[in-house]
């Protein structure tokens, strides 16, 4: 049988391209090897290319089996494997080895070894399949005949221009060739027995973190058994420079066996792929930050109208996903916009030069936006396309409707306005004024001159001077606003009183114009008069009640002093006299003499704490009424009823105590002196944020409801004293009802209690 002359490619794993010619048998009579029964050179589709026999192989294959499939010319078996699983372990892995059986005849069936190699060329494209058969007793000496293998093609393997090593199952480098050397920048002998897993490499991932050791393809490849591939890696050098490797590597096994026994791995240098990358990857982050955070919406379409690129702005305002890249407008748009903009694009192109419009957007909300847009031509590697980019001027259009609503408002707000509104042109001295202007001086329009001096000439001459001096002096000072009240003359000879604000604008600090109103407040001013002389005439009468208040205590002081305390002292006066002249009765006489003078002395000392405001602060509110409420029992016979809230008279200011202590004072002292009670009932509680003071009587009562009004000194004390802390007081009392007031007003704390400090 004829040797075929032909060269073949056989690619053990990516970038590792064996070139080599093989006969097709070994001559008879060749001594047989340790090596693989035969090597069957097939392409993608396993049609067989060449066969080449390295020891006495049995078969007998037909003189045709050039191109003929490989099952067909061999009928090949796999124990525990169909061929379909065999084949999808080569397509998905790129090897397949294990046990096999071949039916030479009927009788005679050849037990062996095999492995199928998926072969790539170097576009990294499956072109062939390398098939080796073994003995059946050879597949111990898969790793020796490694070895030979390596040995056999190291002059080829030393010509590739990409790194190759090969690594035993201890992770330690058995051999490289001289690319891999130069690549990793150490001498061919050194590389040999280094530790795959060494922290020597100083790996790195790409983003430039640490590479662990046992991520390492070759690592991966011995822990798992499977195919790694293009693996990025970087290599720190000790000078400090940095080269970049894309690493693929291969496990090789022993017959039968699930374990690596090596691994061969093939790397290129990308360091200048690399470093093009990360430029190309800064520009594309630079392009993409610009745009992510461009406040214009920018896009690109084709000529066909397909969206090619849009920032993020352009996607959230239209409402796109990134799935919807690609998509042609009328897919993702109103048709009605879509052709809009279609002829836009088609403008573009036919004419090559920039387009400026203003086009109104709806939005996926419902809301409307307004966009100042810019198209023009982009070029493209496949053809020309249109770019564009979009200015939201939707505030500044909101901003001139505002603007044209707010001179429409202002001039409906002017006509229906009954203040004058003017504007004074400080530079020209000229002044407009509105229609109500005429109203309010009796001037017809024609009348009134456009001159600030004409409004001058027409203030009262005691109030021109302040005016115009106040405006000279806020426009000196910088101040924007002024105000001012002043008599300005009405067409009928007559001063009318007008209220008139300005406000001042500057430019660089010299002040320019000034607008303002103006409004009659003639009918005001005689309400405060009238409202000042009502005040006057009040005060008047407070300061009648004060002063009938005041000798009502006068009276009273005078009464207690005649009616008690002078009677004690005559008594005690009478008892001293009759004493002299009575010797024999003098100590008897001199005991009740000296008993008289003690009551004196406390009614003194009685009188005297009703008189003093200091009692309520020493004593205590609560004490104080309760003392009341004694006397009123001990001395008078009144049965008093107290329901007294402590923390609550504790809590109340000092001022409050005191009015509510005189309060009691006065209306308890009403109820000895006029209401003939048996009963009397004091109670002060807390509602909602008030004060309920309230005071009643079982005694005769008086005529209140039917006329409404109060009568009496005491009772104007006591309304007197409520209003000056903006309280209420209601009197429920009619003739045989008794009397009943009830006192309500806003709770004021006491500063000192709530602190803690009484």
């Amino acid at each position: 049988m004829k040797n075929p002359d032909r060269q073949h490619v056989v690619t053990q794993h990516p970038g590792l391209t064996i070139s080599y010619k093989a006969p097709v048998i070994r001559p008879e009579g060749m001594p047989p090897s340790d090596g693989p029964v035969s090597l069957i050179l097939m392409d993608r589709f396993l049609r067989i290319q060449s066969v080449s026999a390295y020891k006495q192989f049995p078969l007998q294959l037909p003189g045709s089996y050039l191109g003929g499939h490989l099952f067909e010319i061999l009928n090949v078996s796999f124990p525990g494997f169909t061929r379909e699983a065999v084949l999808s372990e080569i397509n998905n892995n790129g090897s397949w080895s294990g046990a096999l059986s071949i039916s030479l005849t009927e009788n005679h069936i050849f037990h062996g070894y095999g492995r199928f190699s998926l072969m790539i060329d170097e576009q990294e494209e499956p072109n062939a399949v390398l098939f080796a058969l073994f003995h059946q007793s050879q597949s111990p000496a898969v790793h020796d005949e490694l070895h030979r293998v390596e040995n056999k093609y190291q002059v080829v393997v030393e010509s590739l221009s990409e790194g190759v090593v090969l690594i035993n199952k201890e992770g330690q480098i058995e051999t490289a060739n001289k690319k891999a050397a130069e690549i990793l920048g150490i001498p061919s002998p050194g590389l040999a027995g280094m530790a795959i897993q060494s922290e020597a490499w100083n790996a790195l991932r790409q983003d430039e973190t640490k590479f662990p050791s046992d991520e390492f393809p070759a690592i991966v490849s011995l822990r798992t058994g499977r195919d790694i591939n293009d693996v990025v890696m970087g290599l720190r050098r000790e000078k400090g420079d940095e080269i970049w490797i894309s690493i693929n590597s291969r496990p090789i096994f022993k017959e039968n066996s699930q374990t690596p026994e090596a691994v061969v791995a093939s790397f290129k240098d990308i360091t200048s792929e690399r470093l093009a990358w990360k430029k190309v990857q800064q520009s594309e982050m630079l392009f993409r930050g610009f745009m992510s955070n461009s406040p214009t919406l920018a896009w690109v379409y084709d000529e066909f109208g397909n969206l090619v690129y849009a920032n993020p702005l352009f996607m959230s305002r239209i409402g796109l996903g990134e799935q919807d890249m690609g998509k042609n407008i009328y897919e993702f748009t109103d048709p009605v916009v879509a052709r809009r903009i279609m002829e836009k694009n088609r403008q573009v192109l036919a004419h090559g030069k920039p387009v400026t419009t203003e086009d109104q957007l709806l939005l996926p909300d419902g809301s409307e936006k307004y966009y100042l847009a810019n198209w023009f031509l982009v070029p493209g590697k496949y053809g020309m396309m249109i770019g564009g980019h979009a200015i939201d001027v939707t505030e500044q259009k909101s901003a001139e409707k505002k603007l044209q609503l707010m001179n429409e408002r202002f001039t409906y707000v002017v006509n229906a306005s009954s203040d004058a509104i003017w504007d004074l042109d400080l530079q020209t001295n000229e002044i407009y004024r509105s229609d109500a202007f005429c109203k309010i001086s009796g001037f017809n329009r024609e009348d009134i001159e456009s001159t600030l001096q004409w409004w001058s000439d027409r203030i009262h001459p005691e109030d021109k001077l302040r005016v115009e001096q106040k405006i000279e002096q806020n426009m000196r000072e910088g101040k924007p606003n002024w105000e001012d009240e002043y008599r300005f003359q009405h067409a009928d000879g007559s001063y009318r009183f007008i209220s008139d604000k300005g406000y001042t604008i500057y430019q660089n600090g010299i002040p320019v114009r000034q607008v303002g109103s103006m409004q009659d407040i003639t009918e005001r001013k005689k309400l405060e008069s009238q409202l000042l002389h009502e005040q006057v005439q009040k005060q008047k009468l407070i300061n009648q009640a004060t002063i009938r208040a005041q000798e009502h205590e006068r009276n009273m002081i005078s009464a207690e002093l005649h009616d008690n305390v002078n009677q004690l002292l005559i008594s005690s006066r009478l008892f001293i006299g009759i004493a002299k002249n009575t010797p024999e009765q003098r100590d008897e006489l001199l005991d009740k003499a000296t008993n008289y003078l003690l009551m004196a002395v406390d009614e003194i000392r009685a009188l005297s704490k009703r008189m003093n405001s200091k009692v309520v602060s020493i004593v205590g509110l609560k004490e104080s009424i309760t003392e009341i409420a004694n006397n009123m029992q001990q001395h008078r016979h009144i049965q008093v009823e107290l329901d007294v809230d402590e923390r609550l008279s504790k809590r109340l200011s000092s001022a409050h105590q005191l009015m509510i202590f005189r309060i009691v004072q006065e209306q308890t002292g009403n109820i000895v002196k006029h209401s003939q009670a048996t009963e009397a009932r004091i109670s002060l509680q807390e509602d909602g944020g008030e004060v309920l003071l309230d005071i009643s009587d079982n005694g005769i009562g008086f005529e209140y409801a039917q006329s409404g009004k109060v009568k009496g000194i005491g009772l104007i004390n006591i309304f007197n004293r409520v209003d000056a802390y903006n309280g209420k007081v209601e009197v429920d009392s009619a003739p045989g009802k008794g009397c009943a007031l009830h006192i309500r007003f806003p709770l004021q704390v006491n500063s000192e209690t709530e602190s803690g400090k009484l």
